[in-house]
């Protein structure tokens, strides 16, 4: 599970930004920023727990 998020999240920071910069959506610098945030805590906080069963 843990490795999956750690794979999930870069695609999640990627997609925060694709929504901060396109132009349609007026609410989408708002989503997007808190995506990416999200994403990015996430990120950092996955990576630096270890798997179970390794010291």
């Amino acid at each position: 599970m843990l490795e999956y998020l750690n794979r999930a999240f870069p695609w999640l920071i990627s997609a925060g930004i694709v929504v901060i910069l396109q132009p349609w959506w007026a609410h989408g610098l708002r989503v997007g920023f808190f995506l990416t945030l999200a994403a990015t805590l996430g990120y950092i906080v996955t990576s630096h727990l270890q798997p179970a069963g390794e010291p």
